[in-house]
């Protein structure tokens, strides 16, 4: 391809006629060449934290209002593909759903149950096939940048961040509590390519761990680097690095596989030092509670000093979802500029959502809305035709999913407890599963399913809560299993038996809880 080029140019050059320079031209796309992977999915980004929603032609895709967030390239993004409106985290906290995206497995299989943290010896079980393994046996060059947080968290550092794999002296500190740096082997999956990020309480002051010393300032694989910049902005020079293949980080003649993991808008996002002050100052600085907290299920303290808190908190963290959004944009435009963008399905979602005042609460892990649906936009040029799609899929069925429209559906590894949703998305015919009714909620302590009209948990302690998410968009009020038809009353209980069969739940197995769940 090197060659033609060349030749080309030369007789170009020939005939007197204009000419580009040679860095801008780009080799045509390989016949019958496999689809490139963008795999993008910021941590803790809500499903009404984009702009499009406000969107007269969007705005009624979705039955509550969205934030008042500015996300010009996502909403570009989501016109161009399937623009999801029921996308549901399984388990709407990290470790459990990312485990769930790499492995296709729930919980009880995949090995996390919680989120990976000093006092928690879980991890993602290193002998499991996961979605990257896959990816490079059938000869992807593959790429993961970001942040992980499916390792065991040790103290196997010594106090500057190095990697020491001792408790022993050198080694015995801990890097961070809530995650850790993955070395070399298997438990990278398959990711030939690693830039791994650690955000120490801060998007400015993360450690970066990688295997091309080019990136971390000459250091080896395991050595602590502090770029002390915003980590998107850094993770995106990364990536758009590894696009054109600058530094020869990948072979041009094979397709690549990136899975980025930005770690805002995730927490911390209470300071104004937590986001750009340009991006706070233009967007934010200025609007009211009631201009920012639209939801109508946001509780408003009575108490000024917490209302201005969890004011600040919103203006941040959309604050930080207009810098993630602009970060986007540049690797999306990076990926138009290599030739690659026709080829290539892009991705944007996230593990789970954020509360962010909804119901007096914050953060995530809890069935409401807010915390557990996500975005999920699939741009496929030329395979997946723009429209909005109600598909309601969990964490398990991405994997799959995923490997069949990249035509890899005869590789789904048999350990695979999620579905294939692909021929619906390419053709609108869903021959090899049927389209899901149901998606399962997973914690500790409940399990619930969601459907297209209701939100039905049940507790250990042999209660329930139910929501009429059609009339009650916001979930204000809950209602009683007698105040449905039977028919429907025995729909959710029967559900919610099937999936927690399906996917190896405790509960199953002692039948917990079985006046309001029909076990098979």
């Amino acid at each position: 391809m090197k060659t033609k080029h060349l030749f080309l140019f030369s007789m170009i050059s020939t005939l007197g006629m204009p000419s580009l320079p040679a860095k801008e031209m780009v080799p045509e796309p390989a016949v019958d060449k496999k689809p490139n992977l963008l795999y993008i999915f910021p941590d803790q980004y809500r499903l009404f934290a984009l702009g499009i929603w406000s969107d007269p032609a969007y705005k009624d895709a979705i039955s509550t209002i969205g934030d008042p967030v500015h996300t010009p390239n996502l909403d570009k993004l989501a016109k161009q593909g399937a623009l999801f409106t029921n996308m549901c985290s399984t388990q709407p906290v990290s470790s459990p759903h990312r485990a769930m995206l790499l492995s296709g497995m729930f919980p009880e299989k995949n090995g996390i149950k919680k989120n990976c943290t000093i006092d928690n010896t879980e991890e993602l079980h290193h002998d499991i096939v996961c979605f990257t393994d896959v990816l490079a046996q059938e000869g992807y060059e593959t790429a993961y940048v970001g942040k992980t947080h499916w390792h065991r968290t040790q103290a196997l550092f010594d106090k500057m961040g190095n990697y020491k794999g001792t408790t022993e002296s050198p080694g015995g500190a801990y890097q961070n509590k809530f995650d850790t740096y993955i070395p070399e082997g298997k438990s990278r999956h398959g990711n030939k390519f690693w830039y791994q990020h650690l955000n120490n309480n801060s998007h400015y002051n993360a450690i970066a761990y990688s295997n091309r010393p080019e990136l971390i300032g000459g250091k080896s694989d395991g050595e602590a680097y502090r770029p002390k910049r915003f980590t998107s902005t850094v993770e995106a020079d990364v990536i758009i690095k590894y696009l054109k293949n600058q530094n020869n980080e990948r072979n041009p003649n094979k397709p690549f596989s990136i899975i980025w993991s930005i770690n805002p808008p995730h927490p911390p996002y209470n300071r104004l030092t937590d986001c750009d002050s340009a991006v706070y100052n233009k967007y934010y600085r200025d609007l009211s509670f009631d201009e920012l907290l639209l939801r109508d299920n946001v509780v408003k303290s009575k108490n000024l000093q917490k209302q201005e808190k969890l004011k600040l908190c919103a203006q941040v963290y959309y604050s930080l979802i207009k810098s993630v959004d602009d970060e986007i944009g540049r690797v999306l435009k990076a990926l138009e500029e290599t030739g690659e963008a026709d080829n290539t399905i892009i991705v944007f979602t996230s593990d789970h959502g954020e509360m962010m005042g909804s119901h007096g609460r914050m953060s995530k892990s809890v069935f409401y809305d807010e915390s557990m649906l996500v975005p999920f936009i699939i741009r496929y040029p030329g395979k997946i035709k723009p429209h909005v799609e109600d598909l309601m899929m969990g964490s398990t069925d991405i994997m799959p999913t995923m490997l069949g429209l990249m035509g890899m559906g005869d590789k789904i590894p048999e350990t695979v407890m999620g579905n294939d949703y692909s021929d619906g998305l390419l053709t609108g015919e869903y021959k090899k599963h049927s389209k899901p009714k149901s998606a399962l909620y997973l914690s500790k302590n409940k399990k619930g399913v969601r459907t297209y009209k209701y939100t039905y948990v049940v507790k250990e302690d042999n209660t329930y809560e139910l929501y009429d998410n059609v009339n009650d968009p916001y979930q204000k009020k809950k209602i009683s299993l007698d105040d449905i038809a039977s028919q429907e009353r025995s729909f959710l209980k029967k559900a919610l038996g099937e999936w927690l069969t399906k996917s190896r739940d405790e509960w199953a197995n002692v039948k917990k809880c079985e006046g309001y769940i029909t076990y098979q």
